[in-house]
């Protein structure tokens, strides 16, 4: 079933109810597979996963890239596993908005995009809430991880060339530089997803540092990847203030980015918390292409005293 024709009839929730939830769905059930590598049927478990993220994604583009900028919807959940929805879902806007692909096309790439770490799960998470650097053990774990998560979908019965073609390259770099094979010349796709899995870890939560602001996250994307076609596209598509954004306006107000606007620099923005830092009775909207509403810059999350209301900001605004 699509997601997005789901739970039709008079009882039908809001709209930004109705998603957020779809994607609390597909998480979990993201997380029963991932973690349950080898049972039966991983290929369509997989697949269908993927299909059901495009189908998301394609229903609100928006709600997508707040679910990357923003930790907190994806709290619940292992650090793996958001990361591996949340890199997926970025090769779906980059596909669905930029490429003008058709969903179903996306699977394939979705499906190495969702399983590429596959073999180092749980050293993912353990290095997120390790302080240290990784130990000798962990760094040979983390350089093989992609030819051990091929070898662990094979073993699953997948045979598609691109899906594990994408998974074993996607740390390869051309010329040779990257891992762990040292190919010089690795297959496109798998150099995309690569660049789309760098700029996503900007936003993990790691003990050793925060998640990265967005606007810091494109600036650096655009100083160390300036050539690179996926890196344009990914800072043409997220800008400096993308949907999940807590930024700080010219009134002083606290707001969140809910929406794109017309220009980048202009999003829609909801302001929560007033000049004195005090949560608004109600959040209001503004416009932050007029100057007294300018976005003066993104902050941390953690300096709202105020619990989003995420129901009703993606679904009035």
């Amino acid at each position: 079933m699509n997601p997005v024709d789901a739970d039709t009839g008079d009882g039908e929730p809001p709209v930004g109810e109705k998603h957020l939830r779809q994607w609390r769905e597909l998480l979990t059930r993201l997380n029963v597979t991932l973690q349950e590598p080898h049972a039966s049927g991983l290929e369509t478990s997989i697949r269908g996963i993927a299909s059901d993220l495009a189908a998301l994604v394609q229903a609100d583009p928006d709600m997508a890239q707040a679910l990357l900028v923003h930790p907190e919807l994806c709290e619940p959940y292992p650090y793996s596993v958001a990361h591996s929805a949340h890199v997926a879902a970025t090769w779906a806007l980059l596909a669905l908005r930029q490429d003008g692909a058709a969903p179903e096309s996306l699977t394939v790439p979705l499906c190495a995009a969702l399983t590429m770490n596959l073999a180092m799960l749980s050293l993912q998470d353990r290095l997120a809430d390790q302080e240290a650097p990784p130990k000798p053990a962990q760094r040979d774990l983390l350089r093989e991880h992609p030819v051990q998560s091929a070898a662990m979908l094979r073993h699953s019965g997948i045979t598609e060339p691109l899906w594990l073609a994408m998974v074993e390259q996607h740390h390869e770099e051309p010329g040779g530089g990257g891992y762990p094979a040292r190919l010089p010349e690795p297959l496109p796709e798998a150099q995309r997803l690569r660049m789309i899995d760098v700029y996503c870890a900007c936003f993990g939560s790691r003990a050793r540092r925060h998640p990265m602001l967005p606007d810091l996250a494109a600036r650096r994307l655009f100083q160390q990847h300036a050539t690179d076609p996926t890196a344009l596209a990914l800072a043409k598509e997220f800008g400096l203030y993308p949907p999940g954004t807590v930024v700080r306006l010219a009134s002083l107000e606290l707001a969140l980015v809910v929406r794109r606007g017309a220009a980048a620099n202009a999003p829609i923005a909801i302001a929560l918390q007033n000049p004195n830092g005090e949560p608004r009775a109600t959040p209001a909207q503004r416009d932050t292409s007029q100057p007294a509403f300018a976005v003066v810059a993104a902050v941390t999350p953690a300096l709202l005293r105020v619990r989003i209301p995420w129901v009703q900001l993606f679904t009035l605004y």
